[in-house]
C-alpha cells in the first residue's frame, strides 16, 4: 500500500507539471501591424507666429537743393548731413498653407506649398542732424509696414525616421508693404527757411517746426524667399513643424516734396528708400487628405 501511494503521488505530479507546460508555451495572439507612415498626398492648414526685421534706410537727392542738403555741404557752422536711420519692424503673422508632398523611398521627400499671411509687422524711427550750430537741426522720422504677404515655394526634404522630416525651402514670394517719412527744420523763429537752386529751377519754403518734406507710398511687391524647418507626422493625417522664412520684396522708394515752393520754381525733393526683407519664424498643424 505505501508504494503504491507513492507511485500515485508521483504519477499525479508529473501530470500537474505537463499540464502546467502546456500552458506556459501558449503566447497571445500578435499585435496588428502598425501603419506605414506615408508622406505622399495633399495636405492643408494653419500659421502663426512672428516676423522682424532691422534695416537702413537711404536716401538720394533729386535736385541740387536736396542733394546738398542730404549731404550736410551748404557750408553753415556745424552743420551735419542728413541723419541716417534704421527701422526695426516686428510684430505677429498667422494664416493658411496648402501643399502636396511625394515621398520618393524611405527617405527623401519632395513637395510644394503655398501659404498667405495677415501681418501686423510695423516700425518707426527718429534723428536728428545739425543745419547750424548750435540750436537749428533737422529732426527726421520715417516709419514702414508690411499688411500681408505670401509664398509659393519647393520644399526638399530628409526623412530622419518615418514621422520626422528636416527640411529646405524657397521660391517666390510677394506682399504689401508701405512707407512714409517727413523732415523738418527745427528753427528758433519765423519766417522759416527759404532757400533756392541756381539758376532757380527748384526751391523750398519751410514754415518753423513744420515738417517741410513730406512723402508716403503703399504697394505690392514680389521677390523670393528662403528657409527651413523641422516637420513632425502626429499620426497618418495630421503634422505639426516649425518653419523659418526669409522674405526679400526688393526696395520701395518713397518720394519726400517740400511742402512750398515759390511761384516761378519747382518743389525740392528727395527719395528715401525702405529695403523690405525681413524673418519670420511660425508654428503650423496640418491636415493630410488620405
Amino acid at each position: 500500500m505505501k508504494k503504491l501511494a507513492t507511485a500515485t503521488a508521483t504519477i499525479a505530479l508529473i501530470g500537474t507539471s505537463a499540464f502546467a507546460a502546456d500552458m506556459a508555451v501558449k503566447a497571445p495572439p500578435p499585435a496588428p501591424a502598425p501603419i506605414p507612415y506615408s508622406w505622399t498626398g495633399f495636405y492643408g492648414g494653419i500659421q502663426f507666429g512672428g516676423g522682424w526685421s532691422d534695416e537702413s534706410v537711404g536716401y538720394s537727392g533729386n535736385d541740387p537743393i536736396s542733394a546738398t542738403l542730404l549731404s550736410g555741404t551748404f557750408g553753415f557752422t556745424g552743420e551735419e548731413p542728413v541723419a541716417g536711420l534704421r527701422i526695426r519692424q516686428d510684430g505677429a503673422v498667422g494664416g493658411i498653407e496648402a501643399g502636396y508632398n511625394w515621398q520618393a523611398g524611405s527617405n527623401w521627400l519632395l513637395g510644394v506649398e503655398a501659404d498667405f499671411s495677415l501681418a501686423g509687422m510695423n516700425g518707426r524711427a527718429t534723428g536728428s542732424s545739425v543745419l547750424i550750430a548750435p540750436t537749428e537741426t533737422l529732426p527726421i522720422t520715417a516709419e514702414q509696414s508690411t499688411d500681408w504677404y505670401g509664398t509659393v515655394r519647393g520644399r526638399f526634404g530628409w526623412l530622419a525616421t518615418p514621422n520626422f522630416l528636416l527640411f529646405g525651402t524657397g521660391g517666390f514670394a510677394y506682399g504689401r508693404v508701405a512707407g512714409n517719412a517727413n523732415l523738418a527744420f527745427n528753427i528758433p523763429g519765423p519766417p522759416g527757411f527759404i532757400m533756392f537752386a541756381p539758376p532757380g529751377a527748384f526751391s523750398i519754403i519751410c514754415m518753423v517746426n513744420v515738417p517741410c518734406f513730406t512723402g508716403s507710398a503703399a504697394e505690392t511687391r514680389s521677390g523670393w524667399t528662403a528657409g527651413g524647418g523641422v516637420e513632425y507626422l502626429l499620426d497618418q493625417h495630421w503634422s505639426a513643424k516649425i518653419e523659418y522664412q526669409f522674405v526679400d520684396l526688393g526696395t520701395e522708394t518713397v518720394r519726400l516734396t517740400a511742402a512750398g515752393a515759390t511761384p516761378t520754381t519747382s518743389p525740392s525733393s528727395f527719395n528715401v528708400a525702405f529695403h523690405d526683407r525681413f524673418n519670420v519664424v511660425r508654428l503650423g498643424l496640418n491636415y493630410r487628405f488620405w
